[in-house]
């Protein structure tokens, strides 16, 4: 079965450059923590710092020592869909591929983030000028009736087709412009943390929810989030 795979448009604004940033294990614990777990592949911060070295992210990370690595939120949705595309089994001459292909025909940092994309399990496709594309395959025609065995990747919402926020887990959201991008409460500025931190000082998670002025099912979205990144 071909699986959807979106992803966003290049060049966050300049106001937005250096919202929601996160050091290399915090993205492994986000990827791997999310509702779609089953679906991606097992990754941790050895395998990630390697896709990273090898140019499938900011080719600017590439460059940086381990401990000055900072993931933005764009590298974070890119690396995420990598590891979809691995659990898809598609193979990584298939993604350095698609990610020369995607650079040099969308002039973008991260190749990963431009189109909207597709896999069936061994290449990867855009839609191009209404046209299905195998970016794996340099821009070579695919037959449309591809379209019909298309499944959407949910998480991600998007606003002038970039990439805006991810809902990793129900009721939890990342979004980039609110608290640096840190895991926060669906609709607040309430970061996931505190509430774990609150309960896990011994507090309620009746009397947090008054404190946050949140409902008590919001909080125990906050607390199953953050059982399952501490897991």
């Amino acid at each position: 079965m071909t699986t959807q795979l979106p992803l966003f448009s290049p060049g966050p604004p300049p106001d937005t450059e250096f919202a929601g940033v996160y050091d290399v294990p915090q993205a492994v614990r986000y990827i791997y923590g999310s509702r779609l777990a089953h679906e991606i592949y097992r990754v941790d911060s050895k395998k990630l710092i390697r896709w990273i070295r090898n140019g499938v992210a900011s080719p600017s990370l590439a460059r940086l020592p381990t401990n000055r690595m900072v993931i933005t939120f764009e590298d974070l949705v890119s690396l995420r869909v990598i590891a979809a595309l691995r659990a898809a089994n598609v193979n990584f001459r298939a993604i350095y591929s698609a990610e020369e292909w995607l650079r040099r025909k969308t002039d973008a940092s991260r190749p990963f983030a431009t189109e909207i994309v597709w896999t069936e399990g061994s290449g990867i496709f855009i839609e191009l000028h209404e046209r299905l594309i195998s970016a794996s395959k340099y821009g070579q025609l695919a037959m449309d009736v591809m379209r019909e065995y298309l499944v959407p990747v949910h998480g991600l919402t998007f606003k002038n087709r970039l990439a805006s926020t991810w809902e990793p887990s129900d009721g939890v959201l990342l979004d980039p412009m609110v608290q640096f991008g840190a895991p926060c409460v669906k609709g607040t500025r309430v970061p996931t943390r505190s509430i774990w931190g609150m309960i896990e000082a011994g507090d309620s998670p009746r009397w947090v929810a008054e404190s946050y002025r949140l409902s008590e099912e919001e909080v125990e979205a906050a607390i199953a989030w953050e059982n399952g990144i501490a897991a």
